[in-house]
């Protein structure tokens, strides 16, 4: 290997560090990206004249600071773990730690690694006053207001003989129900599903809306103490009797075991491995840590993990199958997605006949063909995937896939634009593929709610040609239902009901039920509680659009491009005069307020709110934000490192409130 390589593997590193970490997309596992930084860490040892100060075997990985929250600094850096994969890896780190202490009476403490994010909560004279998550291990974003909607959480520490100081680390993560009902929620409303509950609570902690964090039902387990919060402690497992003394939630005792050697830790391993799919949320190993707290010090860190402590990770559930063909799907928005067709095997308790690809550059990567014997895996997808092809089982007339020229449904020409990875359709009027899956969202619960008028009664509609479009349901009859097999005077009731109930839903859930591209529930919120009604909301254009805080340019010129559209317009129109009347948005006004009519732009870091929390606030009261200071400007709102907007505001005059004098206001 030479030295470009090397750099080249350094990237790869750092690429897959930022879709974990920033996007919570990792397109590779765990294991494969530990072999990854393994390879690193060997190439470094044999030519340490190469090694860069970047290099991720130096620091630890780096999340990226979260736009809207401000940040601050650990006690005591929060460093990641290293990992093995065996016990014969376990008993390598043992002989480490004996060497290090120069004794082998040494106990080792075994519990859960729960599979969520890290986050530190910090108490002052027993009150929480901030939570902070890792970021990059010195100091991280300051997350306060969205940790406050787990209820387990102490807002002020239980017991007797509170510390002064006291910052405790732990995990937060979701229920495995709660996770599936958010994936199932995001598959109605067509967004991204998340790829298992990791991703998803580490995705909750960067919404900048409390109210929004607090429906997805986070937990939390802790387990640390930061070095400098507690000296009275001597193991780890008088941490988790402290922690539950003072009301914060900490390990089960039957998840936890002081092992003395190799043999009693994996024992404990195999155990909890066996009990891992009756648990009620994701595990990816065991934490196994040096028991006495006093041998941490002597045995120090590394650049970027504590010698004192390893982690065992699991082997995700895999199986062996067969590739029997390649499918694609399009999408409601016209994305076309490869579809894995397998021979059926059991994974993870389930009979599993299909995986998705995800895109065209996935399969390519993974050089993935037909006919190929493949591992698929399953270790909390919602979908379960292709993770390895075993290419001395591929059959010798195979050829590399490719998507597709054609539309599968339409036989439209499909289009790939520069520097996007998805392949679509354009056929967006007349694609059966589309049309199915925007009706089926149109008709959804989070959209226009129209009971009985699921996916397989919308294809049976489509294939008799009573449903086309939109405003073809309310145009439906008794009488062309009495024609179809399998409807009845009941059920063609209950579904005409259901159709006349419809058509008065808020203004948010009919934008939302267009089906514009990018716009999810929470957008279309935005849009509505803008504009208030369906009229003015038509007239949106991109630059008013992006000044709505929490809308960006794609999305702004996404809608737009929506409104401007004839089709869609006359669609729009179709169904107001078949009388869908889509409520206005409801708007809380105080007129008295001092931020009634007022305009505000907000600026720096804020430490007591979320930008979102405070614009929220600002608009209950009559006000309203923009993103750029100009004469109109009736206030700034001014956090942390304010910038530029804060020197333009004073040199025009404007009134800047402090966060202390917006409260008092408020």
């Amino acid at each position: 290997m030479d030295k470009q390589e090397y750099l080249d593997l350094i990237e790869s590193i750092k690429k897959h560090d930022k879709l974990y970490y920033d996007k919570c997309k990792p397109i590779i596992s765990d294991k494969e990206y530990d072999h990854l930084v393994k390879d690193l860490e060997k190439i470094e040892k044999k030519h340490p004249e190469w090694i860069i100060k970047s290099s991720p075997t130096r620091k630890v990985s780096v999340e990226k600071r979260t736009k809207g929250f401000s940040q601050a600094s650990h006690i005591s850096p929060m460093l990641s773990l290293s990992n093995t994969y065996s016990k014969e890896e376990i008993e390598e780190f043992i002989q480490r730690v004996y060497k290090l202490l120069e004794k082998e009476n040494v106990g080792f403490s075994c519990e859960l690694k729960m599979d969520g994010t890290a986050i530190s909560l910090r108490y002052e004279k027993g009150n929480l006053v901030k939570a902070i998550t890792r970021g990059n291990g010195k100091k991280g974003d300051v997350v306060t207001e969205n940790i406050r909607t787990i209820k387990s959480i102490p807002e002020r520490l239980q017991g007797r003989d509170i510390p002064d100081l006291l910052e405790v680390r732990g995990e937060v993560y979701l229920l495995l129900k709660d996770f599936e009902n958010m994936n199932a929620k995001n598959q109605t409303e067509g967004k991204a599903l998340f790829a298992n509950p990791r991703n998803a609570a580490a995705g909750s902690l960067k919404l900048l809306d409390a109210k929004e964090v607090e429906k997805r039902n986070l937990q939390i387990l802790c387990y640390g103490i930061a070095e400098d919060s507690l000296n009275s402690i001597s193991t780890q497992g008088q941490i988790h009797e402290f922690l539950k003394g003072h009301g914060i939630p900490a390990c089960h005792e039957s998840h936890f075991a002081v092992g003395k050697n190799a043999q009693e830790i994996f024992t404990f391993i195999q155990k909890q491995e066996k009990l891992r799919t009756t648990l009620p949320f994701e595990i990816d190993g065991i934490v196994i840590k040096v028991n006495q707290i006093g041998d941490h010090q002597k045995m120090g860190t590394t650049g970027k993990s504590p010698r004192w402590a390893t982690a065992y990770k699991f082997a995700a559930e895999k199986a062996e199958t067969i590739i029997k063909d390649i499918s694609v799907q399009v999408g409601r928005t016209g994305v076309l997605t490869p579809v894995a067709e397998l021979e059926p095997a059991l994974l993870a308790g389930s009979t599993i006949s299909r995986a998705t690809l995800h895109n065209e550059e996935e399969v390519q990567r993974k050089d993935i063909r037909i006919g190929d014997t493949v591992i698929i895996e399953k270790g909390g997808d919602v979908i379960p995937k292709v993770v390895e092809v075993i290419t001395k089982k591929r059959p010798k007339e195979s050829k590399p896939w490719k998507m597709p020229n054609k539309c599968p449904i339409c036989q439209s020409t499909v289009q790939k634009k520069e520097g996007e990875v998805a392949t679509r359709c354009p056929n967006t009027k007349e694609c059966g593929g589309q049309n199915h899956r925007r009706l089926c969202f149109f008709t959804s619960k989070a959209a226009m709610d129209i009971e009985n008028l699921g996916p397989k009664i919308v294809a049976k509609f489509i294939d008799a040609g009573i449903l086309q479009q939109f405003s073809d349901i309310y145009k439906l009859k008794a009488e062309d239902l009495m024609q179809l097999e399998g409807f009845k005077e009941t059920s063609i009731k209950n579904l005409l009901e259901s159709i006349e109930k419809s058509k008065t839903p808020a203004l948010a859930r009919f934008i939302f039920a267009l089906g514009i591209p990018h716009v999810g529930i929470e957008t279309a919120e935005l849009v509505a509680n803008h504009y208030g009604t369906l009229e003015e909301a038509k007239k949106a254009n991109k630059e008013e659009l992006i000044e709505i805080e929490g809308i960006g340019e794609t999305v702004a010129t996404s809608i737009e491009e929506y409104f401007a559209h004839p089709l869609h317009l006359k669609q729009i129109d179709e169904l107001l005069d078949l009388g869908v009347k889509p409520k206005p948005a409801e708007k809380i006004k105080n007129t008295s307020h001092a931020f009634f009519g007022k305009t505000f732009v907000l600026t720096g870091s804020l430490s007591s709110y979320t930008r979102s929390v405070a614009t929220r606030l600002i608009k209950e009261r009559g006000g309203k934000t923009s993103s750029s200071v100009s004469a109109k400007t009736d206030f700034i709102l001014a956090g942390e490192d304010p910038g530029s907007k804060y020197d333009k505001a004073k040199k025009l005059g404007i009134k800047i409130f402090s966060e202390e004098a917006f409260t008092k206001v408020l």
